[in-house]
């Protein structure tokens, strides 16, 4: 008992984080409003789940989170909704967005990449993948603020490689977390393509 009680005092901010964590999972999954208020709250325990394991521009994606998911809030109630039954009204991307979102991957990776190295001590394998998630996070956020189905197409990566960076740094709790999100988000990703219908996506893109 006495080591148990040792580890969550030990771990709390990983705990929490978890939770939280998986709190937000579910309301994404469920195309749920909701879904901000816990990813407010789940990015400042990631802010330093992050720090301390120097994973700095994964650190960085969390501060943006904070701060996109006060715009995602607003966006989701203003605008995309059914009239009627008030439900989230979920699109595909449209083809004219599929070129410049792939490029703001690439030099937002490009961006991160080159700043991580000048700053930080980590190894390169560690300062890729930090450099890539962050990139497909950053996009993959400003598409959740758009109500694309797609933004699990990065979301899916992004959390499987959060996943092992995070075993390599001997944090296997939030590691296994971030497998847990691997798996559900390629759930999510059909559960959004379902509901994102040909009705839908003409409606938000007329």
């Amino acid at each position: 008992m006495t080591d148990i009680i040792t580890f969550i005092e030990s771990n709390w901010i990983s705990i929490t984080g978890a939770l939280i964590g998986l709190i937000f999972l579910y309301l994404e999954y469920k195309a749920n409003v909701w879904m901000w208020a816990a990813s407010i709250i789940m990015a400042a325990f990631y802010i330093c789940i992050f720090y301390k394991t120097e994973l700095y521009a994964s650190m960085t994606i969390y501060i943006y989170f904070f701060l996109a998911s006060i715009y995602g809030w607003v966006m989701w109630i203003m605008r995309n909704r059914d009239r009627d039954t008030g439900e989230e009204i979920i699109s595909t991307v449209p083809s004219k967005y599929i070129l410049p979102l792939a490029l703001g991957v690439i030099l937002t990776f490009l961006i991160i990449y080159f700043i991580l190295i000048q700053f930080s001590r980590s190894s390169i394998f560690i300062t890729i993948g930090d450099a890539t998630t962050t990139a497909l996070n950053i996009v993959a956020l400003w598409m959740i603020s758009r109500k694309w189905a797609e933004q699990w197409l990065l979301v899916i990566p992004a959390n499987l490689i959060s996943g092992i960076l995070l075993f390599a740094q001997h944090d296997s709790m939030s590691g296994t977390l971030f497998i847990v999100y691997f798996i559900v988000s390629i759930l999510g990703y059909f559960r959004w393509k379902k509901i994102a219908t040909p009705e839908n996506n003409n409606t938000i893109n007329s």
